[in-house]
């Protein structure tokens, strides 16, 4: 009997919105026909306002103001309505056939991650029925807004550690008007660095979905999947190459789609 192969873990550093939407596009494809059995992304976002299957322009409150402070709007093909993403925010896109094809577990699972991360970081965070994500007192640390199809996810979660929450002002966040952000570091005074926080997702991810996860790698320039159809090789580590059925969960089809209960 084959292991399974370590789920690759790719470091993406700072990045646009639109090249990482493009790119989790591409490996979505690669993942559903066969070419490579997944890969979780790590990497912060450079400003940015995304909006989701639910978003509005009415949910950007101070257009103007993104503009001058240098912070982009981009259309998302997530679930869930109006967030905001910027430096200091440690996030997650795991691109893997879903464990299961449990929706809602898989929520959880996500969750979980982030609940036992913040608290190492002596943050207890809470669920809140009907609204993923997690929250201190009511305040939102942690954010969730994926896509699902063919059983393939993307998109994933967004933790606040650092960042600039003044930022969230210009939003109304996750359709909800008065709701407020937090960060670990206005809750604590202090925030790890985004090298030790990736570490640590790295080693709670696996320890919650029971897998084996890869070191933390930089891809080299021009990382990402063979184009579906010319029958080239993922870029992802893959071992052998051959196109089989991914063995990074037991009983995880490729066929068929999923569509996840809103987010924000």
């Amino acid at each position: 009997m084959v292991s399974p192969l370590p789920l690759p873990v790719m470091d993406l550093g700072s990045a646009q919105y639109g090249p990482v939407q493009e790119l989790q596009r591409r490996l979505c494809a690669a993942v559903a026909t066969g070419a490579c059995a997944g890969v979780l992304l790590l990497l912060e976002h450079e400003p940015v306002i995304t909006l989701g299957s639910r978003g509005q322009a009415a949910h950007v409150l101070l257009p103007d103001t993104a503009r001058a402070r240098g912070v982009a709007v981009e259309r998302s093909e997530r679930g869930g309505a109006a967030t905001l993403h910027a430096p200091g925010q440690l996030v997650s896109y795991p691109i893997i056939p879903l464990p299961g094809h449990d929706l809602r577990g898989y929520v959880w699972r996500l969750e979980e991650v982030l609940r036992l991360m913040l608290l190492d970081l002596g943050v207890r965070a809470l669920r809140s029925p009907g609204r993923p994500g997690l929250y201190v007192e009511g305040r939102k640390i942690a954010s969730l807004g994926l896509r699902c199809r063919r059983w393939v996810t993307s998109h994933g979660t967004a933790l606040n550690l650092n960042v600039d929450l003044t930022l969230f002002d210009l939003i109304v966040s996750c359709a909800e008007p008065d709701l407020r952000q937090t960060s670990v570091a206005e809750l604590t005074g202090r925030a790890p660095s985004m090298k030790e926080a990736k570490e640590r997702y790295r080693r709670h991810f696996a320890s919650v979905f029971g897998m084996a996860l890869g070191a933390i790698q930089v891809p080299a320039a021009g990382f990402e999947p063979a184009t579906p159809g010319s029958g080239g090789q993922c870029s992802i580590p893959w071992g052998t190459g051959a196109r089989e059925k991914p063995r990074y969960y037991t009983g995880s089809g490729l066929s068929g789609q999923g569509h996840l209960p809103p987010a924000g």
